[in-house]
């Protein structure tokens, strides 16, 4: 009977130390050098440094590998509390807390085309006459995602959007992720792109998106605050140097 007793308590106190281990859910997804995923490892700068400050405040961080639109569902039930690079828009901003910005990013938008079109955009007025390819979930600058004129065809992702292109769906696409689209381009065989004349000129925050939904929402402004600290003693900047990666500006 006593030793029944003990096994009870012992696994009583296993189920209460567990249950004391706070734990965040993140996404990632891989964009160098920013975020790497390799075979059974994920790493980069931007997963250090949030897991480095919410131990600062006794939370682990568990990841899930997953596509942005995915993570912006989580985001907007909850059901993941922090999105690595999320871009501040005022649509996100109803369910999406931003942590940071650690710092700004030069992301130029540009416009892909074929070979020997790169007359086809001069000007952010020229969009009105084609139709343009576009990542769905991504936002790319207010002036472009908040017009209606501009007709745009929507893709899941990118490799999806690259295999439309390759079979002329359409004679343009939209560009915030430069190396990731001729990632997929290289992958299905495709070289016959370059970029047109119009580039968008943009400096974006690098941000974490937490879900105002997350079951831990009331972490924010102390995690927030911990990520300013990082980033002012310059911290951030030593995390990225350890990844051979430039930091954001300040």
């Amino acid at each position: 009977m006593n030793k029944f007793i003990l096994l009870i308590s012992l696994m009583l106190i296993d189920t209460l130390a567990f249950s004391d281990i706070k734990i965040l859910k993140a996404d990632f997804r891989h964009r160098p050098p920013e975020m790497i995923v390799q075979p059974r490892n994920q790493s980069g700068p931007l997963k250090d440094i949030i897991e480095e400050a919410s131990k600062k405040i006794g939370y682990k961080i568990k990841w899930r590998e997953a596509r942005f639109s995915r993570s912006l569902s989580g985001l907007r039930t909850g059901l993941i509390d922090i999105v690595p690079r999320t871009i501040k828009n005022k649509v996100r901003e109803e369910f999406v807390h931003y942590l940071g910005p650690i710092g700004y990013q030069q992301k130029d938008i540009l416009f892909m085309v074929r070979k020997g079109e790169e007359g086809l955009l001069n000007d952010f007025i020229d969009l009105y006459e084609l139709e343009i390819g576009i990542k769905r979930h991504t936002a790319y600058f207010d002036e472009f995602d908040n017009n209606q004129k501009i007709r745009k065809a929507k893709s899941s992702d990118d490799r999806s959007m690259a295999k439309k292109f390759s079979k002329g769906k359409f004679k343009a696409m939209i560009i915030l992720d430069k190396g990731s689209i001729e990632k997929s381009l290289k992958e299905i065989g495709f070289t016959d792109y370059a970029y047109a004349n119009y580039k968008h000129v943009q400096r974006v925050g690098n941000y974490y998106g937490f879900s105002k939904r997350s079951p831990h929402a009331h972490i924010y402004p102390k995690l927030n605050e911990t990520l300013s600290k990082m980033t002012k003693s310059g911290r951030v900047a030593e995390i990225y140097k350890q990844f051979n990666a430039t930091p954001p500006i300040q």
